[in-house]
């Protein structure tokens, strides 16, 4: 079963049951947070609607305190392991470490986001994946049409309008066939291994709100988010140069982050 949530007035999801749990164990999800799945009449906080067991709320410790870096709970300070700046507790400590071990936080406990030019360049990188692929798909009907065009104007005659409209008709599934593998490449890409080839050589990974790894509707939204950056004259690329968590539009509307990983 799918699930959906909320977190700071947006809907996210869908997460499987599973990933759900997962997130409320670290904390993301609360009890109070609204969830929802198909077939409820509406929105219920987890606690009441939530599946399994909610994890208990930690008391507050009697003595010196501190809030854990990773899940924000709060705990007695002798029960955290110390990181540079960073306070874990005991459940994050694992991923923490492997975090940590790959360069995805500073030992400072930072979370080490990837700016915008550093994205510019993983784009560009991608966008000549894109045009080797478009040359593949296009470059027949395009090298037939001028050939013709050329013939005919060494005659002093136009290109025939059946010609003409035979180009456009077999460039139209050419455009079909590229867009769905823009379409294929990006989500694969970023569903399977957290980032496209372009964002790989640059050292960034693209998460979900938690550290963790992009679901499927989360790339395909992320995606198509892409195209409303566009839309508006680019200014959602342009977002992540003064975000503080570097997110660009469509990293808001998915709820993703792009970090570096070296």
């Amino acid at each position: 079963m799918d699930w959906h949530y909320a977190e700071n007035g947006q809907q996210l999801g869908p997460v499987t049951e599973q990933r759900l749990l997962e997130l409320a164990q670290h904390g993301t999800v609360t009890p109070q947070t609204l969830v929802w799945h198909s077939g409820m009449p509406e929105w219920k906080p987890f606690c009441d609607a939530g599946p399994g067991t909610p994890p208990p709320i930690p008391q507050q410790p009697s003595g010196p305190a501190r809030a854990c870096t990773s899940c924000a709970r709060t705990y007695a300070v002798s029960d955290l392991a110390i990181f540079g700046d960073a306070a874990i507790c005991a459940d994050c400590k694992p991923g923490w470490v492997q975090r940590l071990r790959q360069g995805m936080v500073s030992s400072t406990g930072a979370q080490r986001y990837g700016g915008f030019w550093i994205r510019l360049g993983a784009q560009a990188i991608d966008g000549i994946i894109f045009l080797f692929v478009e040359a593949i798909f296009l470059s027949g009907p395009f090298v037939t049409f001028f050939q013709s065009a050329a013939r005919e104007a060494a005659n002093g005659r136009q290109l025939p309008p059946e010609q003409v409209f035979q180009f456009y008709r077999a460039m139209g599934p050419a455009w079909l066939l590229l867009m769905l593998f823009h379409v294929t490449y990006t989500v694969f890409f970023t569903a399977r291994f957290g980032a496209t080839p372009g964002k790989m050589a640059c050292g960034l990974r693209i998460i979900d709100a938690a550290g963790g790894k992009v679901s499927i509707g989360q790339a395909f939204g992320r995606y198509f988010g892409t195209w409303l950056s566009g839309m508006i004259f680019y200014v959602g690329f342009l977002m992540a140069a003064w975000d503080s968590e570097k997110r660009a539009l469509h990293d808001r509307m998915a709820g993703t982050r792009v970090i570096r990983t070296r």
